[in-house]
């Protein structure tokens, strides 16, 4: 196999790393908050986020088994590529110098703030509409009759939106249409998902406010998606020749660099899981103050798994999607995860839960949508191939 064919299927493993993640978590987050009845999804958010932190460990324990790589080789040649991501963004005397510790912990510190926001509101809006109705699953009613569900799913339009308007970035039909059309089939997924909900309806006032919070989640989600993409982004040519033409020392030449594809995600994912756990935990007083959640851990050892399989399940997502936002964009990355609907729409299915046809009409939609991306992605870069090499005759 060819160094282009195995490139092209890095971005496949992590989109099925994205949505096997997503789906385990879906499932068991459906059965810790409903079937075991704990109820905290606060607490089970913090836990959640806290796991990202062993996504570096498990891909450089993952790369030393399968490749026969040196960890130390691996870290060495990690640091170089963080420390240059860094520099590229802020571009000082030498990309090689010394690591940007200050610059690291701001990083690391602005991308949980900006992933952490959306999560919470979305939690929080689920609370306020969840008052009456205390049994109501916080992340896997995918296809429940909820306003929510489609608000918060709107992120793609909202990523499409910003980036155009505010990053400056080409208006494309076809990507339009896609992500109309995504939005389209999760509206046909969540209200055709069944006939009729068992839950009681809340009070108006309390499903407005969770309704807003929920679509505020969904444009502070796309502008976290957008902000990843544009740090992330590749440097300019210039910076890139400064730092090749850096004699390299001799802790350099032993690393292993470039890094393997998806490391440096996975490295973001892990400072995201560590600021978590050291800052996050703040909230608990706070929250059980002003009633949202009475802080209290699980009793029993099965809700405990339960709820770390999750976690795990949650990391896996969230790496994989990291890898995506690098390799195909934010707004391909957003709709991409849309696919996470229809694969549990199937899950349900086969679980016996009832669907409709217009499930099934939305479920093909949000495929006909990633595929209308995917087609539209191939043209621009072909194009853009095109003109490059008509540029170098």
């Amino acid at each position: 196999m060819s160094s282009e064919q195995r490139n092209q299927r890095k971005p496949v493993v992590a989109l099925i790393l994205a949505l096997g993640g997503f789906v385990a978590q879906t499932q068991l987050t459906q059965h810790v908050l409903t079937v075991l009845d704990y109820n905290r999804p606060f607490f089970v958010l913090y836990i959640t986020q806290s796991v990202f932190s062993i996504s570096l460990l498990v891909h450089l324990a993952y790369l030393a088994l399968s490749t026969k790589s040196s960890i130390s080789r691996l870290c060495k040649g990690l640091k170089i590529s963080i420390t240059r991501q860094l520099r590229s963004r802020w571009p000082g005397p030498s990309m090689q110098a010394q690591f940007p510790y200050g610059r690291f912990v701001v990083v690391t510190f602005v991308l949980t703030l900006s992933f952490t926001i959306p999560t919470m509101l979305w939690c929080i809006g689920i609370s306020l509409s969840s008052q009456v109705t205390p049994h109501r699953d916080l992340l896997s009613s995918v296809c429940s009759h909820d306003l929510k569900k489609v608000l918060w799913n709107a992120n793609p339009f909202f990523t499409f939106l910003f980036s155009v308007t505010i990053l400056g970035g080409k208006y494309q039909h076809r990507k339009f249409a896609s992500v109309v059309l995504a939005i389209a089939g999760v509206a046909l997924v969540v209200y055709g998902g069944s006939a009729s909900s068992d839950s009681p309806v809340t009070g108006i006032p309390s499903r407005t406010a969770g309704n807003i919070l929920a679509l505020l989640a969904a444009v502070t989600y796309a502008g976290y998606q957008l902000l990843y993409d544009a740090f992330t982004d590749l440097p300019s040519q210039s910076l890139l020749d400064l730092s090749e033409s850096t004699p390299l020392t001799e802790e350099h030449k032993a690393a292993i660099y470039p890094c393997p594809y998806g490391l440096e995600s996975s490295f973001w994912t892990s400072m995201i899981g560590l600021c978590t756990l050291s800052c996050l935990w703040i909230a608990f007083p706070i929250l059980n103050y002003f009633g949202f959640e009475e802080f209290r851990p699980p009793s029993d050892l099965w809700t405990i798994l339960m709820i770390f399989g999750a976690a795990g399940s949650a990391a896996a997502f969230m790496t994989g999607t990291m890898m995506l936002l690098v390799s195909w964009g934010a707004i391909m990355t957003s709709v991409t995860t849309l696919l996470t609907i229809v694969l549990v729409f199937i899950t349900d299915l086969m679980l016996g839960a009832t669907i409709t046809i217009w499930s099934i009409f939305g479920s093909l939609a949000i495929v006909s949508a990633f595929g209308i991306l995917v087609f539209a992605d191939s043209v621009e870069s072909s194009s853009t191939s095109h003109q490059e090499s008509n540029a170098l005759l």
